[in-house]
């Protein structure tokens, strides 16, 4: 009775993933995204960890948007006096797509330098 039971249970899970296939198509959909902190290339370079995104419409100009990009939140900028810097071998790119097919329609990128350090903030300053 115990392998009866079983083998119903097997059966009926392999139909519901069937099921979800062909209701559905052929399985998910690739996406192209930011990686977060626990994703595994980019816990190798965490300076280049872009997390969020956030676009709204500007307050100050309703016609304008304003868009604010994070990397590495996860260190607390406040938890000096070791603060967190821009790389200055990553390249940070910033894509927006207006008219929803996908494709960038404005691009920016930006690199930073870090300069000489000054007082209390080391070698912080960064162009």
């Amino acid at each position: 009775m115990r392998k009866l039971a079983f083998a119903l249970l097997a059966a009926a899970g392999v139909a519901a993933l069937v099921a979800g296939f062909v209701t559905r198509g052929s399985g998910p959909a690739s996406a192209n995204a930011s990686s977060h902190r626990e994703a595994p290339l980019i816990s190798e370079d965490p300076t280049a960890d872009n997390t969020d995104v956030y676009a709204f419409r500007s307050p100050d100009k309703p016609d304008t948007a304003t868009i604010i990009s994070n990397w590495i939140p996860g260190e607390d900028p406040a938890a000096g006096p070791n603060w967190y810097t821009f790389s200055p071998t990553a390249r940070y790119d910033v894509y927006v797509d207006k008219n929803g097919d996908g494709k960038p329609d404005i691009t920016w990128y930006f690199r930073f330098r870090t300069g000489a350090p000054t007082a209390f903030l080391g070698n912080t300053q960064q162009t």
